[in-house]
């Protein structure tokens, strides 16, 4: 009895150790982030290589296949090919299955938003690799991580390099979701932050499953405020937040009733986006916050619009941007700093970094990446929370300085 205890123990610390050194990293999942000068488009490395686009609201990871090899099997009736469905973009329709060796294979679905285009194709599962802050095992290897399998001509028009998406919605089949399996022992959660310089040398930082977010000698979470993530039934593939209102020098603004709440649709609401380079406001909300900074600015002289931008004004004297706070759930308060409020455009021109969505906007407020650049973002989806900090230059550091490496 004795020995056969003995050998069970032994058989469980090697699986352990085994585990351990492959799998289990005490420490989050992390990756350097890069910002594409082709397209406005943020990217993260996975399998050593290859290059993700990560894109908040995509509801499952997309990688290009082009060499013709076959590849596992979803079955169309398994709960996984269900899931797809669940999830499939709303600007597409749902794929026909397909069946291959005379099995039904699942098919899903991708969108691409730049291009703005539906494909579908077979959805497969494979190993993936990314690195960690575990100085024993710097790399992890993921199994049996499921994907969408689409050859050209989707994401055709992306920058060289750039093998595929990585959607991280609030879904199951999300890439943060399988990235932080239970046995890891990470927690449901992940966290960006987006370089503001255009120079490739300038990089940012992605994080699977918690901190520490180590920031020079800091662990930037003691920097994070934390607000609500709303669930929107009708828009599964989005994170939303509450918004109570905009303020402006500290001036409330005055919008109409109700003006950031979803409608019977499901429209409305406030979300966030990786797609976008500039806050969208619905066209109603756009005026009235236009006009308030307006005139909070009518010291400044105003000069011709800039294609996207309708609001610009001269830099070259008494240029002082007033404060912009956006007013979320429960009192929190996002405060945007000058960079993140303006978009420079010429040596005296700096344009206000808001731009109108028109009246049919899908939601009334969409916050672009200009806003969340240079700051540290958390989507805590296990706590249902996100987290934010204020503008890494106010505190003399940028998203480079956040350490990615054991």
């Amino acid at each position: 009895m004795e020995k056969s205890l003995l050998v069970l123990c032994l058989i469980l610390f090697f699986t352990y150790s085994y585990v351990s050194a492959n799998y289990y990293p005490p420490k989050a999942l992390v990756s350097t982030v890069s910002k594409n000068t082709i397209l406005p488009i943020f990217t993260f490395t996975l399998n050593t290589n290859q290059e993700f686009f990560i894109h908040i609201g995509g509801p499952y990871l997309v990688r290009k296949c082009n060499d013709g090899l076959p590849r596992p099997i979803v079955p169309c009736g398994s709960p996984v090919c269900a899931l797809t469905r669940r999830v499939t973009p709303h600007q597409c329709s749902l794929p026909s299955n397909k069946i291959i060796n005379g099995v039904c294979a699942c098919q899903a679905t991708a969108f691409e938003p730049f291009q703005r285009i539906c494909n579908s194709d077979q959805f497969t599962y494979g190993d993936l690799s990314i690195s960690s802050l575990n100085p024993i095992s710097p790399s992890v290897t993921i199994n049996n991580v499921y994907y969408l399998c689409i050859p050209q001509p989707f994401l055709v028009d992306f920058p060289p390099g750039v093998f595929g998406l990585a959607g991280l919605a609030p879904t199951a089949l999300a890439t943060w979701n399988q990235l932080t399996r239970p046995r890891l022992g990470l927690e449901k959660k992940f966290a960006l932050c987006l370089p503001s310089d255009e120079n490739p040398l300038k990089k940012g930082a992605i994080y699977f499953g918690g901190g520490p977010y180590k920031l020079r000698n800091i662990d930037a979470r003691s920097m994070l405020s934390y607000t609500r993530l709303i669930t929107n039934p009708r828009k599964l593939n989005n994170y939303f937040l509450g918004l109570k209102g905009i303020s402006v020098n500290g001036n409330r603004i005055l919008f109409a009733p109700n003006a950031f709440a979803f409608d019977r649709n499901g429209d409305g609401g406030v979300t966030l986006s990786t797609i976008f380079p500039f806050t969208m406001l619905r066209s109603d909300i756009y005026r009235v916050f236009t006009e308030a900074f307006s005139q909070a600015t009518s010291g400044i002289p105003r000069v011709s619009s800039t294609t996207p931008f309708e609001f610009c004004l001269s830099t070259t004297t008494n240029f002082q941007v007033p404060r912009i706070d956006l007013e979320l759930a429960d009192g929190v308060i996002w405060k945007l700093s000058p960079a993140n409020a303006m978009k420079k455009v010429s040596d005296d021109v700096a344009c206000l970094a808001f731009v109108n969505g028109g009246d049919a906007a899908a939601q009334a407020v969409m916050i672009g990446i200009h806003q969340m650049e240079n700051t540290l973002v958390e989507f805590d989806v296990g706590r249902s929370a996100f987290g934010f900090s204020s503008s890494l230059g106010l505190v003399s550091a940028s998203c480079g300085d956040f350490q990615t490496r054991p």
